[in-house]
């Protein structure tokens, strides 16, 4: 497997309303070994993330009903014990968008039209970080 360890948990949720870029993504990292769950919108993706504590959520920026920074805004809230890391893919990165991300830490914005290879690249690169942090305690 690609940069990953089976010590650490290995779920990728992806969430995003066009069922295309979903099955890309997910055989593109289930290829790469990773356990891959799936949502069609912001509370699917939502409700996955309480009952499965992904470890990497990517989601879509604007989706119908709760888009893409609404649904980081409820993972916030939620203090999940776990460390997770989003990509969130955009068409477009418009300046409140810019801004917004700017203040978190634990967020890398993808602009689309994407390359799932660069997608799994940094789902690896966020691993490897994870494994050094965890072997350093």
């Amino acid at each position: 497997m690609e940069g990953i360890d089976s010590a650490y948990t290995k779920k990728v949720l992806i969430v995003d309303d066009e069922p295309y870029i979903v099955r890309v993504l997910k055989l593109k990292l289930e290829h790469a070994g990773y356990e891959v769950l799936t949502a069609v919108n912001g509370i699917d993706g939502m409700e996955k993330f309480v009952r499965e504590k992904p470890a990497v959520v990517i989601s879509d920026i604007k989706m119908p009903l709760v888009d893409g920074q609404e649904l980081y805004n409820m993972m916030m809230h939620h203090k999940s014990k776990e460390p997770y890391f989003v990509i969130a893919m955009t068409s477009s990165v418009d300046n409140s968008l810019q801004k917004w991300a700017s203040e978190l830490s634990n967020v890398q914005f993808v602009e689309k039209p994407f390359s799932p290879s660069n997608i799994l690249k940094v789902v690896n690169e966020y691993f490897s970080k994870l494994q050094e942090s965890n072997a350093a305690r």
